[in-house]
């Protein structure tokens, strides 16, 4: 056997293996422009936090994640990733008009999402995502909540 059929054969065990809607989303967008991916990314980002699947949110957002909460204080990957699973804070939100620049391996995205509570209010989002063997993850964020 190849080592290109080698490698095309570990990527399809690993695919059938894996679970939760980002390896999904994934699969679905690897033949689409990096820019839909990297929307894809976002949705997948936010599906996940409303199921409270934390195996998708890992795989979703880079071990070196560094992010900006609504108060100005400094975010990890461990901040953000909620210690037991459940509905997170993003649970009905849907996402507002999105803008996706690619250089390279990284991507920017500038959007809205549109929180499901009472009042239901909007929040602007910065995401720079970075393409990884693994697929794309989020390395930073910044969210601004709307009043």
């Amino acid at each position: 056997m190849s080592f290109a059929r080698s490698i095309v054969s570990i990527v399809v065990v690993f695919v059938f293996a894996a679970t939760g809607s980002f390896i999904q989303g994934q699969a679905a967008t690897s033949n689409s422009k990096p820019e839909d991916q990297v929307t894809q990314l976002e949705h997948d980002w936010l599906a996940a936090d409303a199921k409270g699947d934390l195996a998708a949110l890992r795989r979703i957002i880079s071990e070196d994640f560094i992010g900006s909460s609504f108060d100005g204080s400094v975010l990890r990957k461990h901040d953000i990733i909620p210690e037991n699973p459940g509905p997170g804070g993003f649970a009905g939100a849907t996402v507002g008009p999105t803008d996706v620049r690619v250089f390279g391996d990284t991507g920017v995205l500038l959007g809205v999402i549109n929180t499901a509570g009472m009042p239901a209010k909007q929040i602007h989002v910065i995401l720079v995502c970075q393409k990884k063997p693994e697929g794309w993850q989020m390395i930073a964020a910044q969210l601004t909540r709307m009043e």
